[in-house]
């Protein structure tokens, strides 16, 4: 049981307990008016209050035998002077032995009746001053203990809030050594939820009243009608406090609830932190009148110091969260959220340094995605960059756990296969190179299968280059940089493949840098050249175009075929200037040999990458104009770049041939044009590819058979056809067979293609228009 004093308040009540009739009633009527009578005591078993005690007993003899056990239990608990007892006794019939032995025990004075009003009255004043006197001294030493209790919590809680790594674990620690240091019932700190401050969440609590805390947070601002001390004190930034929250606590079920769980005070103190949410440290007390003004400003400092505190861990997370972000962001690739090259480099050269100390064995494979570039300039960087979210996902189903994935950027990614090293097993190295072939041929298999990208599905094939650790490079960049030029090797050697590093390719490499060098400077040089081959009517043998066919030629005389420098032109991007080139070149010598009579077409080979993404019909037209009108210039584009963006294509074409330019599907036959698209498409001529040729005459009939159902299509479409590689005049002969009159030929039978004076002298022996 615990004794709570609280100050006097009301009417001064005496408990009257006379068993002498006469003097109860005359002392009766002399205080009547002047007090609060009461016949009875409280029960000691209760909680006992000052309130709830009277200010004075007024008993005899005979009651006091029958209740001193009581008395003095009331006494003991609420302090002697708490409870004033005056006995009344009669000099006839009260020993006076009997009654001065209770003085200093259970009664303080002894009033013999009979008496007068005064007497009375004057005995009565005195002890009830006394009683005050003695309360204000209790509750001074109360206090004071209060305090020091105080000043106990505020060092303890400083030394948490010097402590503590984080802001969870902060209002855990000292909510708990709040209770633990000066036995609060309890001790919650809570936040405001938004921004209005009409609700609060808590955050920790700890005490042996915590159960009260799910009760009570249904008046933190979800009852529209009662406002709580925490809400109160956020929104004003003022501590608020109830000393007694029997009287005082807001609605009755809150208040009972609080009672029930024995809590009697209660301060809210406002954490006004930097940035919001502001919060409240609140501390319950199961005695009344706890807070006063010296132990409520030690708590204020609490309070600020909490929220000093508070502030300094925020500042810190948001400091960490900002290193944080600022590492994800140097070493992740914002695209794919995969690893990126940083993390690699770094990832290597630990794998590296481990390697001093025990055997590490892994392998790193360079992944290019072949025909990425054509998707991604037909469709647009959205789709392209869907189509390598998924490549990444993709490679990341293919790998083991403990393989890492990296974007390096473009359509570049890495893989490092790292053998685990609790396996305690350590691989040789053409085991290790084993199972990067196979890891390399599983990756090839998982990024061929079908993607849809722009509404049309696509094929993509990966050229895979794999170097080891740590026999290919003794840093990450060494590693990385040797299976790119694997990876090289295999796009050479017509992708979809893998290849391993060896030093060779290394050479190889350099040599491929020195040649993408000399590409550059050979087009500021004007190194190139064309020379043309012959296209020649089937039926007479007569010469009626040309195909204009780029050459380089190297400082020491030789000719390098365009097989060993336009696909380089392609991949670094001088396809265009060179293509502008040919174009120009090759109309300026159509001009001189329309000058000279001869009136031939010309053919000019145009790249997928110089119609895409941003082909314009008059840039051609422009190149051409100056010299001859577009009319007698033949634009040759390869069926399977009719695949990339046909609605884009197709209006290109259209554009093109609305300029004057012939246009003919060059290689017709080895991609997958569907008829429905040809009979739409603004052309006017079909290349039969040289592979279709080159059946006729032989026993593969089933080849050779396609070329009339070929002639055939096209006569029926009014498209003129063209029939590329003829080596012989039998292919010539069988040709002439199923073609119409107007069909063209070309091949070596006729002539290969030759340089500019060679072909005049051809043309000299056509007859002059």
């Amino acid at each position: 049981m615990t004794v709570n004093r609280l100050p006097t308040r009301g009417p001064p009540g005496i408990t009257v307990m006379l068993e002498n009739e006469a003097n109860a009633k005359l002392l009766s009527r002399m205080m009547e008016g002047s007090f609060e009578l009461s016949p009875s005591l409280p029960d000691p078993d209760d909680d006992v209050y000052p309130a709830r005690l009277p200010e004075l007993i007024l008993i005899d003899v005979a009651s006091l035998r029958r209740e001193k056990e009581r008395i003095l239990r009331l006494r003991q608990l609420a302090g002697v002077m708490a409870l004033p007892v005056l006995l009344v006794t009669d000099r006839r019939s009260t020993p006076r032995t009997e009654a001065t032995r209770e003085l200093g025990e259970s009664v303080d004075d002894i009033l013999n009746v009979p008496t007068t009003r005064l007497e009375l009255k004057t005995r009565i004043d005195n002890l009830r001053r006394l009683r005050e006197l003695s309360l204000e001294q209790i509750e001074n030493q109360r206090q004071l203990k209060g305090v020091v209790s105080s000043l106990r919590t505020l060092n303890a809680c400083d030394r948490v809030i010097v402590r503590s790594t984080s802001e969870q674990e902060l209002l855990r620690s000292l909510c708990r050594t709040i209770v633990e240091e000066d036995g609060f019932s309890l001790a919650w700190i809570g936040f405001a939820t938004h921004a209005e401050h009409k609700s609060v969440a808590i955050h920790a609590c700890a005490g042996p009243a915590a159960a009260f805390v799910p009760e009570m947070t249904l008046g933190l601002g979800n009852d529209p009608n009662y406002e709580s001390l925490a809400l109160k004190a956020i929104m004003t930034g003022r501590p608020h406090s109830l000393r007694d929250i029997a009287r005082d606590l807001g609605p009755s079920y809150i208040r009972d609830r609080a009672l029930f769980h024995r809590l009697a005070s209660v301060i809210a103190l406002p954490l006004i932190t930097e940035t919001e949410p502001h919060g409240c440290l609140t501390i319950y007390s199961d005695k009344p009148n706890r807070f006063g003004y010296e132990e409520r400003q030690l708590f204020e400092r609490l309070a600020d110091n909490l929220t000093y505190g508070v502030n300094n861990l925020r500042v810190k997370r948001e400091r960490e969260a900002q290193a944080s972000e600022i590492h994800y962001l140097a070493y992740t690739d914002a695209l794919t959220g995969l690893p990126n090259r940083r993390h690699l480099i770094h990832y290597l050269n630990n794998l590296l340094a481990r390697n001093d100390t025990q055997a590490t064995e892994c392998a790193v494979l360079f992944i290019d995605l072949d025909g990425f570039k054509l998707i991604n300039d037909a469709l647009g960087h959205d789709v392209g960059d869907r189509v390598l979210r998924q490549i990444g996902r993709r490679l990341q189903n293919a790998v083991r756990d403990q393989d890492l994935v990296v974007r390096q950027g473009g359509d570049e990614f890495l893989v490092v296969m790292n053998d685990d090293p609790r396996s305690g097993e350590s691989n040789s190295t053409e085991q290790i190179a084993a199972n990067a072939r196979d890891l390399a041929k599983r990756i090839i298999d998982h990024l061929s299968e079908p993607l849809v990208a722009g509404n049309y599905p696509y094929r993509l094939k990966a050229s895979v280059g794999i170097s080891l650790c740590p026999d290919h490079g003794k840093t990450g960049l060494a590693l990385i940089e040797n299976a790119d030029k694997a990876m090289y090797e295999a796009k050479r050697r017509g992708g979809g493949q893998g290849c391993l590093f060896t030093p060779d390719l290394a050479t190889s490499r350099h040599r491929r840098l020195s040649l993408e060098s000399q590409l550059r400077q050979a087009l500021a040089d004007d190194e190139f050249e064309l020379h043309y081959q012959p296209i020649f009517e089937l039926s007479t043998c007569r010469i009626v175009a040309a195909e204009a066919l780029i050459r380089w030629r190297q400082p020491d005389g030789d000719l390098v075929m365009p097989g060993s420098f336009m696909p380089l032109a392609e991949e670094i991007g001088l396809i265009k200037p060179i293509g502008d080139w040919v174009l120009d070149t090759a109309a300026r010598q159509l001009r001189t040999w329309h000058d000279a009579g001869y009136s031939l077409a010309m053919a000019v080979n145009v790249s997928v990458n110089q119609l895409y993404p941003d082909a314009d019909a008059e840039h051609f037209a422009a190149l051409v104009r100056p010299h001859v009108d577009p009319l007698w210039v033949h634009l040759e584009v390869t069926e399977n770049a009719l695949m990339h963006d046909p609605i884009a294509i197709e209006a290109l074409l259209t554009d093109l041939n609305a300029k004057g330019f012939q246009l003919a599907i060059d290689d017709f036959g080895t991609g997958y044009s569907s008829l429905n698209r040809l009979q739409h498409l603004s052309i006017q001529s079909l290349k039969i590819d040289r592979s279709f040729i080159s059946e006729l005459g032989t026993d593969n009939h089933k080849g050779a058979s396609l070329v009339p159902i070929i002639q055939q299509m096209a006569s029926q479409l009014n498209l003129l056809t063209i029939a590329e590689g003829i080596e012989t005049d039998e292919q010539r002969r069988l040709l002439l067979k199923t073609a119409t009159p107007a069909a063209w030929g070309q091949g070596f039978w006729f002539s290969k293609g030759v340089p500019p004076a060679e072909m005049e002298e051809l043309l000299r022996k056509e007859p002059v228009e």
